[in-house]
């Protein structure tokens, strides 16, 4: 009853508002991290892992915007014998994700690299699965970034993309309004996160109008309350 109450209601209808969010400063970087370990995100990491598990994981893995690695590390524990590199634009970011995969005795494991989606610092065809989550929505040239992951990836590899869907449902927005006011540090609020980051979001459409114009041609998009899954297969 309450699922059907939840998906029968309105969806917000607004233009997208990009956003470039800034992790390059310590307050900003360390108010991020703080974020990413509250229980929301911790849920949204776990829908993602249960993902992975429809994936047989191979070799390599490449984690595309990897923040300050709660994921990868969440992935390292489960995957040990996957090879897994993070990526990320902030060097205050990624400084916080060595620190983390220190803690956990995970540092020999994986590797950590700054780099850019429209740019990354690997060769052609040398990673079998390329991870994304919460990140597309920054991505300065989404297009680039597509032909560019899809020349890093193996053939037969996989792009798993998890991210916010601008046209989530209303009460949702209402939700995160709240929830900014709250618990959210104040260097993010300076940045209009973590709403800038939803308004940034794209809709169905939009994404799969700039996925057609790239290489992929094997592309599955589905759909959530307030994010959505795109799996592209090389």
């Amino acid at each position: 009853m309450v699922i059907i109450l939840i998906y029968s209601l309105p969806r917000k209808k607004n233009l997208r508002e990009p956003s470039m969010e800034g992790l390059d400063s310590p307050e900003v970087a360390a108010a991020f991290e703080k974020v990413t370990n509250l229980l929301p995100f911790k849920l949204l990491h776990r829908k993602v892992l249960s993902q992975l598990k429809l994936y047989n994981l191979k070799d390599s893995l490449l984690d595309v915007g990897c923040g300050p690695g709660n994921l990868i590390i969440q992935v390292a524990k489960k995957y040990p014998s996957l090879d897994l590199i993070g990526v990320d634009l902030s060097s205050e970011i990624l400084e916080l994700a060595k620190k983390k995969a220190v803690e956990n005795n995970l540092n020999e494991k994986i590797v950590f690299k700054i780099g850019s989606v429209e740019s990354l610092p690997f060769p052609d065809k040398s990673v079998d699965f390329i991870l994304s989550t919460l990140s597309l929505h920054h991505w300065e040239d989404p297009k680039q970034a597509f032909e560019e992951i899809f020349r890093v990836l193996t053939d037969g590899g996989v792009l798993l993309i998890f991210d916010f869907r601008r046209d989530a449902r209303k009460f949702f927005y209402g939700l995160l309004k709240f929830a900014t006011k709250v618990v959210v540090p104040k260097a993010l609020k300076k940045i209009n996160e973590p709403s800038g980051s939803l308004k940034a979001g794209y809709v169905f459409s939009e994404i799969s109008q700039i996925i057609s114009q790239t290489s992929f041609s094997n592309v599955y998009i589905k759909p959530y309350l307030a994010w959505m899954f795109i799996k592209l297969d090389k």
